[in-house]
């Protein structure tokens, strides 16, 4: 297959694959109140430990309306803090709580399990190979999009 008829099957297969892990992911976040998305962001969030709501629309780029209304949710539920940027008042910095801290330790342990569960019949050389191809293909897609910005 040349790459005119091989590109839109690996596509359609990582849109397959992204859509099995939202729903799997959704079920599995849904006893603590968040979807996929919601928690992609908590996530970052989290792990970044203090951020910019900008920066985040950036990193996940994601819509900022969508980011804003996710983070207003996150706060709600007093997982994250907003604080008013000191040189920008039309900035905010995002930063989890101690909630937050504690309820991402509970998912990322579900979340460790399942992908183990999952990967497990796929041996440590292909499983290096796969990230190695879709760290690849993420930074050229991310390419594509900043172009087209």
């Amino acid at each position: 297959m040349d790459n005119l008829q091989t590109a839109p099957v690996i596509i359609g297969k990582l849109l397959n694959i992204g859509g099995m892990l939202q729903r799997y992911g959704n079920r599995v976040l849904m006893p603590f109140g968040l979807n996929q998305q919601q928690f992609s962001i908590f996530f970052e969030i989290t792990k970044a430990r203090k951020v910019k709501q900008k920066e985040m629309v950036n990193r996940l780029l994601l819509e900022k309306a969508h980011v804003s209304k996710v983070v207003k949710k996150l706060h709600k539920m007093e997982l994250i803090t907003i604080t008013t940027s000191d040189e920008d008042k039309r900035s905010s910095w995002l930063a989890p709580t101690p909630k937050g801290k504690q309820l991402l330790s509970k998912c990322m342990q579900i979340f460790k399990k399942w992908n183990e569960e999952w990967l497990q019949d796929i041996d440590d050389k292909q499983l290096n190979a796969m990230l190695d191809n879709l760290t690849h293909l993420q930074a050229v897609f991310e390419d594509k999009i900043h172009e087209k910005e």
